[in-house]
């Protein structure tokens, strides 16, 4: 019976039939890490041409928005229902505990620096099992995220915009960023969700073109799946999004390519995810002194 987490390594050594094999175990690793990298090259090539695939991939990377895109991949993969994730001797300090027939989760975490032949350094990765509270003792505990309104949401994605808004009447969209003029112009007398889920999208192009220097045009699509994960993220009604076509691209493009766009894609999440986080905890009302005993 191979040794695949701190679970089993502990009742080997508490009287155990088997002593620990340190090969084993090592070569155990080694074979979910090549197991982890060949999951993550089929999940792409599935997203690639599954809308289905992809919108499950978008969940995943939007609740777990700090994990690399390799990391959301394999989740999407493996239980793309999970909310959260911790490793067994994690959740074992949370004086939580991990079910015996629980579904392992391997995602991959960064490991010692090593030197390329060329030269060159590079971060090696290791396989790492981890599982959802939905597999602990925790399981019926999971606190739902705090709802906020939609006009806290909207002025925390006012304060993430690189650009200015201009309310304008006669707009043929809900929402325009205009590169030229470096401004959102955004329709009066919507909705608040349709407010939200249209300045989500040009707040993305806006960060695309500001900060990344991809055109309006070159990153329609990201932004648009920006937004799907933005108001995903906070309770925001994301039935109007449609991942039935992908872009012809995609089923074309290279594995490495296809990953460079989901990184760039969580790379504008994460900023505008840390503007937002930073509006929406300033102002939040200050607690008293009952709340705080």
């Amino acid at each position: 019976h191979p040794v695949t987490n701190s679970y089993e390594v502990i009742s080997l050594f508490n009287g155990g039939s088997k002593p620990f094999d340190k090969a084993q175990w090592a070569a155990q690793k080694q074979e979910q890490r090549k197991e982890a990298y060949e999951l993550i090259d089929s999940t792409c090539a599935e997203m690639m041409t599954n809308g289905d695939s992809f919108r499950q991939y978008l969940d995943v990377q939007s609740r777990f928005d700090r994990y690399s895109v390799a990391n959301a991949i394999l989740v999407s993969a493996q239980k793309p229902d999970a909310v959260q994730l911790k490793d067994y001797s994690t959740w074992k300090q949370n004086r939580i505990y991990v079910n015996k027939d629980a579904h392992k989760i391997v995602i991959l975490e960064p490991g010692k620096e090593y030197t390329r032949e060329d030269g060159s350094k590079a971060v090696g990765y290791n396989a790492k099992v981890v599982y959802d509270i939905s597999e602990t003792s925790a399981a019926g505990k999971v606190q739902a995220p705090e709802r906020k309104n939609m006009r806290e949401l909207v002025s925390a994605l006012i304060d993430a915009s690189p650009v200015p808004f201009v309310p304008v009447g006669d707009l043929e969209m809900p929402a325009y960023y205009d590169s030229k003029q470096q401004t959102i112009f955004i329709k009066t007398g919507l909705s608040e969700e349709q407010l939200f889920v249209s300045m989500a999208k040009e707040v993305s192009a806006a960060v695309f073109d500001f900060k990344h220097n991809e055109s309006r045009d070159a990153s329609d699509f990201k932004s648009f799946c920006v937004a799907y994960m933005v108001s995903e993220r906070y309770g925001v009604d994301t039935r109007g999004f449609s991942f039935d076509r992908l872009p012809g691209e995609f089923s074309e493009m290279d594995t490495q390519v296809f990953k460079g766009e989901l990184n760039s894609m969580r790379d504008v999440l994460g900023e505008i995810q840390s503007d937002m986080f930073k509006s929406l905890e300033k102002s939040r009302p200050p607690k008293n002194k009952e709340q705080e005993r």
